[in-house]
């Protein structure tokens, strides 16, 4: 079994690279929804410890008083982003042990190398109690029993109530939850060229019509429109929600069916209005082949009028890069045209190593877990640091510092980005103050974005997904760039869904 495991886990980490766009610290291209899962193989739980959680949960669920729950002397956990060594970790550590008497037994783990330290963790039993996992990997640790089933304890706590229940719905696998995000995932929004519009006294369009008019009018005559809409490639509904309007690349679920995006009629419109947009050359003639940073770079010059991008911190990015080196220019976030879908990124979230006790278990959900969303002291600690060291109080709000690291920088967030944070912070003296060009398109994405569900574990989707991607990128390529009719494209994939057996892939997606 353990010779196995880092050759099982290699196949699913490069299934899931080739199937899905990973989306790191908000800082890369709005990803396209999940078009794949990983293999039904995972680092296999020891039968003790699947049976135990189990009862554990059966327990927890049928339980009617609640029950004392003693605080652990200690709590082991992995990280690979957040707050690093260099920026107050030490005193964050020593702050957390602090207030609650827990020692966190904490390392962190390179990005690049962490799903790789994990299995080999795993292989060995030395495992964290905690660890954070992504959507695909997720799936794949819940269904071979290798993290805790947590929904009998997140029921049964005040931080089910608290919580939007798409975000539960969202992250829950076959109706249960295995981990508790550590924040709201980012949203992507459409920006404009706010001034562009002033210029040619336009109004924000409301119609697909009106939004093409838009890009038209800045092509024809703004002088430095020299790209009407940019984007990293053209498989991402989130990065051309216009396009798809509603409309789904990969396998998507519908009324609580999995279904395969690129088959369905809408996805056929959706090739049709690219193609005719790119024809026109409304479209970034490079949309193909471009990158998330030559996007960047184009709008930051002066030269994108429309660019589909992260809300939030990134909408404030947006607009101080543009403006330095455009006077007067506005990126300005627009709410979604008729038809248009935002959405969030797919959710990660922290996960409990089913090779704890259920006792244990029990005790991290409720001093770890919940006080990290306690809307108080924890919160905050998790939020924007130790005060003194990442942060002081303003008036009423919360002033970052100068990051140790890096003095030109402020520490705006430790562990969870304030203004994504899954619970509402209660302590009305810590505000955290936004530039209007943050807020905007937070209280955009907020109204109207869609939670991502996780895909499930599918077997054939695994072994399938290299080719699968390959041929669905290349006939849409194809398709946008007038080198194949649609209805050329859509017979095209209908032989590669039936060479690759998909029915089967929805089958198992399905539970069939």
């Amino acid at each position: 079994m353990k010779k196995n495991v880092t050759k099982k886990l290699v196949a699913v980490a490069l299934a899931s690279a080739m199937a899905m766009t990973v989306v790191g610290c908000g800082d890369e291209a709005p990803a396209a929804s999940s078009s794949a899962a990983p293999s039904s193989d995972a680092p296999a739980a020891s039968s003790s410890a699947a049976s135990s959680d189990a009862a554990g949960s059966s327990a927890a669920a049928s339980s009617e008083a609640p029950k004392e729950i003693e605080k652990p002397e200690s709590i082991s956990w992995w990280t690979h982003d957040g707050l690093n060594e260099e920026n107050g970790a030490e005193q964050w550590f020593a702050e957390f042990e602090k207030f609650t008497g827990i020692h966190l037994d904490h390392q962190f783990i390179p990005n690049n190398e962490y799903y790789d330290k994990l299995k080999l963790a795993f292989a060995s039993h030395e495992v964290p109690e905690v660890f954070d996992l992504n959507g695909a990997n997720l799936a794949l640790y819940a269904s071979q029993g290798a993290i805790k089933d947590l929904t009998p304890m997140l029921k049964s706590s005040g931080l089910w109530d608290k919580v939007d229940p798409e975000i539960w719905d969202a992250i829950a696998i076959d109706g249960k939850v295995y981990a508790v995000p550590k924040e709201v995932p980012s949203a992507a929004c459409t920006y404009v060229r706010g001034d562009w519009l002033e210029r040619l006294n336009m109004e924000v369009p409301k119609t697909y019509d009106e939004f093409l008019e838009m890009i038209r009018r800045f092509k024809a005559e703004i002088p430095e429109c020299e790209i009407g809409l940019t984007a990293p490639g053209v498989k991402s509904p989130q990065n051309l929600p216009e396009f798809y309007q509603g409309a789904q690349y990969g396998f998507y679920r519908e009324n609580g069916e999995w279904k395969d995006g690129f088959a369905q009629p809408n996805m056929a419109d959706a090739m049709q209005r690219m193609q005719d947009a790119y024809k026109e050359g409304l479209l970034d003639m490079e949309i193909i082949t471009n990158t998330t940073s030559t996007c960047r770079d184009a709008w930051y010059e002066g030269k994108v009028g429309v660019f589909n991008y992260w809300s939030g911190k990134w909408g404030g990015t947006l607009q101080e890069r543009l403006v330095a080196n455009n006077e007067g220019a506005i990126a300005l976030a627009i709410e979604p045209i008729s038809g248009a879908t935002y959405s969030f990124a797919t959710l990660s979230g922290l996960c409990i190593s089913s090779e704890v006790s259920d006792e244990k278990a029990e005790q991290i959900f409720k001093y770890f877990f919940e006080y990290m969303h306690d809307g108080g002291e924890g919160q905050l600690l998790f939020q924007s640091g130790v005060e003194g060291v990442h942060w002081e109080q303003d008036g009423d709000n919360v002033k970052p510092l100068p990051n140790l690291a890096d003095p030109s920088a402020v520490t705006t967030s430790v562990w969870i980005t304030p203004w994504l944070s899954l619970t509402p912070m209660e302590l009305t003296d810590k505000k955290v103050a936004q530039a209007d060009a943050v807020v905007n398109s937070l209280a955009i994405t907020d109204a109207v974005a869609v939670q991502t569900p996780i895909t499930p574990v599918s077997e054939t989707l695994n072994m399938i997904t290299s080719d699968l991607e390959l041929e669905k990128a290349d006939i849409l390529a194809k398709v946008v760039m007038g080198e194949m009719t649609v209805e050329q494209g859509v017979a095209a994939y209908e032989e590669v869904a039936t060479e690759l057996n998909v029915q089967k892939v929805l089958d198992e997606l399905n539970g069939k």
